[in-house]
């Protein structure tokens, strides 16, 4: 499968060809300049086995969890909020994610990778910039949709050439303004199944107190949110899908280092076959750099996107 121009990133011997320079901390990578490109040594802990345990048993930021609809009300923050809270609260930046609860009689764990809300940016970006647009069509006018939430049919284009646009269903989108909306939020879902949900299959360990079942948030269902964001600001001054976002949506500044992490990282492995141990990060290594950048600069100035600053999401510059 071959990668659309919109998404590709420098192969190692591209990379080489930069200026190597040293840096001390992970998020020194923000500094790197395009010309120049660093070598760094995994960040993953040595007690997984590879990258993928990691990204499926390791810890979990975990904002402020809602137990009740009358407690959601008391308190009255919304995602955004409670997701502030827990990203400037992080001590460390070893984390494979964050995650909320549902509350209803779907009882699975929603979880979210910053990688995930990188390229869900990514993929919003692509659909305005490049003539591809995500299809977005609400079914939201009827009476249940106060207690249960609209359900969506979407289409996003593929960040693979000559794939079809791929076609799903979000459920659960909160989409009016009663207290109700506190409670659809948690259950956000679809019936969308890409192979990085599909095979992202995850048993507990015996001593995790959480169940097996999780719901993976991908790239996909995050960027048709962002475009369903776009499109009831627009059209119908809608603000409810916005406010009640459980998507990390990431500044300008964030997406720079992110493509920084593509085209100007190696890691060194000497577990690897190759005679200089260099490749390029992975997932996990990918996750934990964005982590890092958080507890740098904190939530607002990585993922709290403010069109004054930012300009618009759809707007960001990918490519360099």
């Amino acid at each position: 499968m071959v990668k659309k121009t919109f998404f590709k990133e420098n192969t190692i011997g591209e990379i080489k060809r930069k200026n190597k320079i040293k840096i001390k901390e992970i998020c020194e990578v923000l500094n790197l300049k395009q010309n120049e490109y660093t070598i760094i040594p995994s960040s993953i802990p040595k007690n997984y086995q590879n990258y993928r345990k990691f990204m499926k048993h390791g810890p979990e930021v975990k904002p402020a969890r809602y137990y009740s609809l009358e407690q959601a009300l008391k308190i009255g923050k919304t995602p955004i909020q409670l997701r502030e809270e827990a990203f400037n609260k992080i001590n460390g930046y070893e984390f494979c994610g964050y995650s909320f609860m549902p509350l209803g009689r779907d009882k699975r764990k929603r979880k979210v990778s910053l990688v995930e809300c990188l390229e869900g940016a990514r993929i919003f970006s692509y659909s305005h910039q490049k003539n591809a647009p995500i299809f977005i069509r609400p079914y939201a006018d009827a009476e249940k949709v106060k207690k249960e939430g609209a359900e969506v049919a979407v289409k996003v284009p593929s960040r693979t050439k000559k794939e079809r646009k791929l076609q799903f269903k979000l459920i659960s989108v909160p989409f009016k303004d009663y207290q109700e909306k506190y409670i659809i939020s948690l259950n956000i879902g679809s019936d969308h199944s890409c192979l990085s949900k599909r095979f992202n299959i995850r048993y507990k360990y015996s001593d995790d107190k959480e169940s097996s079942g999780i719901v993976n948030i991908c790239a996909h269902e995050i960027s048709a949110y962002l475009e369903l964001i776009q499109q009831e600001l627009d059209k119908n001054k809608n603000i409810i899908p916005a406010q009640m976002c459980y998507f990390a949506i990431p500044t300008q500044e964030t997406v720079d280092y992110y493509l920084k992490f593509e085209n100007n990282v190696l890691i060194y492995d000497d577990k690897i076959k190759a005679k200089n141990k260099l490749r390029k990060p992975n997932r996990a290594e990918k996750e934990i750099g964005l982590w890092a950048l958080v507890k740098s600069l904190g939530h607002d100035k990585t993922f709290y996107s403010k069109k004054s600053r930012d300009g618009d999401v759809a707007d960001y510059k990918w490519i360099s």
